[in-house]
């Protein structure tokens, strides 16, 4: 349903050791990298995910929310516990949200630069 999403970082490098952790329990893996540019996809594939420094002449800014599908709760707490030792903040922690959805499983959390990242495994109806 989207083509690719981007978001603002302050810090590229830092960004690109969370990410890579954060992305590695959902098979994902950097595609691209440059000084301005870090692309992930499924399996470091084309790229799907993009990251750009904040430096005023970047194509996306901060505070953004963004779900990503999980293929099972195992990795939905691998995710959830690498954001966690990388510096990310929760705001929902890994597990069942029966309050959301009765089959909903997963996670909301704040990346290092503020960005609300949700790992969903399970239905959202």
């Amino acid at each position: 349903m989207f083509d690719h999403l981007s978001l603002g970082v302050r810090d590229l490098d830092a960004a690109r050791e969370f990410y890579d952790a954060f992305f590695a329990p959902l098979g994902a893996a950097v595609s691209s990298a440059t000084a301005k540019e870090l692309a992930y996809g499924p399996g470091g594939q084309a790229g799907l995910f993009y990251l750009y420094p904040v430096d005023g002449d970047q194509v996306a800014g901060l505070g953004a929310h963004l779900a990503f599908t999980a293929d099972s709760h195992a990795a939905v707490d691998a995710a959830y516990e690498s954001a966690m030792e990388r510096g990310a903040t929760a705001i929902r922690a890994a597990g069942p949200h029966p309050d959301i959805a009765p089959s909903y499983y997963g996670c909301v959390i704040l990346d290092p630069d503020g960005n609300k990242l949700e790992i969903v495994a399970g239905t959202m109806h």
